[in-house]
């Protein structure tokens, strides 16, 4: 499929695009995100602990790579469209936002210090792919460069997180607006610097990390 470019502002590279996947695609991933969906948490950048807060309002799914091709061929599509190697992506998660749900104002990137940066560096791209047509609401806002994108299916957004030193970028700041009718399904992908090293625990409870 061929990438189109909607529009682009350079302040954090944010690409507006659509082709990356195609409208039964995204209804594919929207089936496979409606199975073993739990409440989104975030992370303190400080202690490093996910927990439940009121301004994420949404569920999420992290489903297996090696279980569905479709996840494997989207990891693929994005480490050829954004030319960054695949073993730089975190999982891709597809997230489910009723009415009311939203993502308050926030940054992707890792302050300096976080415990997370040893996990392969700041995350220096977001992806987010927009999985169905919400009928009122839903927008991604960035307040700092005022731009807003209304979600629609088969498209999608890139933008930078970090700067030429991959600390946090200011202007990368945003947030998903509230959804005021039906639903919204997306899909997102985060880069870091270096090959993404996952949390694993054993079965005597030792923690590792492991190269996704």
């Amino acid at each position: 499929m061929a990438v189109k470019i909607l529009s682009v502002n350079d302040t954090i590279g944010l690409v507006h695009f659509s082709g990356l996947i195609s409208p039964d695609e995204c209804a594919e991933l929207i089936a496979i995100g409606g199975s073993n969906a739990k409440p989104s948490e975030v992370v303190d950048g400080v202690s490093d602990v996910s927990y439940e807060t009121s301004g994420r309002r949404s569920t999420v799914a992290s489903p297996a790579v090696d279980r569905y091709p479709i996840i494997k061929e989207v990891r693929r599509r994005i480490s050829l469209f954004i030319g960054v190697a695949e073993e730089n992506q975190e999982p891709l998660q597809v997230l489910h936002y009723t009415r009311g749900g939203e993502y308050d104002i926030h940054y992707d990137s890792f302050s300096k210090g976080s415990p997370q940066l040893e996990n392969g560096g700041n995350r220096i791209l977001t992806i987010l792919l927009y999985l169905n047509d919400v009928e009122h609401g839903g927008w991604t806002q960035f307040p700092h460069i005022m731009a807003n994108i209304v979600p629609s299916v088969g498209t999608g957004i890139l933008f930078r997180n970090t700067d030429a030193q991959n600390l946090q970028l200011r202007e990368s700041l945003h947030a998903g607006l509230p959804v005021i009718d039906g639903e919204k399904w997306i899909a997102s992908i985060w880069i870091r610097e270096k090959a993404y090293t996952a949390l694993s625990v054993d079965r005597t409870g030792k923690t590792s990390r492991r190269t996704l």
